[in-house]
């Protein structure tokens, strides 16, 4: 009888460890959609640009260290048609992926702007960290079984130290591939209290969860949701103003896991 194949093994992370609580925290990637969102941070912790993780992808990649830690910061690159940055769940899901497999980061954080809520009282510039699980609000697939697939529900690192750290708020992150949303997401994100809208966290989060590798978002919000003013005036009118202040709050919250050496549970 001639052998099967090899059983399949899933992906993991490079260096599992069996309580991901107890690790280390030396290696921090962090990923971004925008350059506009990632430059800033860039400058103020000097941050070398080194060979793309992998040139199919057109991300851009720098590192450098702070105090204990070593931080790779990854953009998603630019459309190759269009020349805009790359954006929406697919360019995230392959960057988290790639991130983990070429840079075994003990802590993943994507960072970025966000839609805030005035009825969660949002407002311009307010930073959350991601509490509870992440979700995804444009997903709809009405078959038994495909729920929580739809819905997401990858959970979040708690990370309350960090979040002081950092200035940030808790708040629940939701996930779509649309910059505006229709009236049956914006029914979704207020009864699910959903305080930050993007368009990356959760599909990073469900790559993370399934190689073992502890997430954490920060978003900052360019815009409010549930106001009158169209999402996209306001965006690119706050876009520069709010990603400085998301570096400036990023900035101390890398100085703070590099300030000794911190395990995950210490966040």
């Amino acid at each position: 009888m001639r052998p099967g194949p090899p059983a399949y093994v899933p992906p993991m992370h490079a260096d599992p460890t069996p309580d991901p609580a107890e690790t280390t925290v030396e290696r921090v990637a962090l990923l971004f959609a925008l350059e506009a969102e990632a430059m800033p941070l860039v400058e103020r912790l000097m941050l070398a640009e080194q060979p793309a993780v992998d040139p199919c992808l057109r991300q851009r990649h720098f590192a450098g260290t702070v105090g204990t830690v070593h931080v790779d910061l990854l953009t998603n690159g630019t459309d190759p048609r269009s020349g805009t940055d790359r954006v929406g769940t697919d360019a995230a899901t392959m960057a988290a992926y790639m991130a983990i497999r070429k840079l075994a980061p003990d802590l993943l954080v994507n960072a970025g702007t966000c839609g805030g809520f005035e009825a969660q009282g949002g407002h311009v510039g307010d930073i959350y960290l991601s509490s509870g699980d992440l979700l995804f609000h444009d997903r709809r697939i009405p078959i038994d079984g495909f729920l929580i697939q739809a819905e997401g529900r990858w959970p979040a690192t708690p990370a309350p130290r960090l979040a002081a750290a950092i200035g940030a708020k808790p708040g629940i992150v939701s996930t779509g591939n649309s910059l505006d949303f229709t009236a049956a997401e914006l029914d979704f994100l207020r009864r699910e209290g959903v305080s930050a809208k993007d368009m990356e966290a959760t599909a990073i989060a469900q790559v993370c969860v399934q190689c073992g590798v502890p997430f954490v978002a920060v978003k900052a919000v360019t815009d409010l949701v549930d106001h009158p003013e169209p999402v996209q005036e306001a965006f690119l009118r706050n876009l520069r103003m709010v990603s400085a202040l998301l570096a400036e709050r990023l900035e101390a919250g890398v100085r703070w896991l590099g300030a000794h050496p911190r395990r995950i549970a210490d966040l």
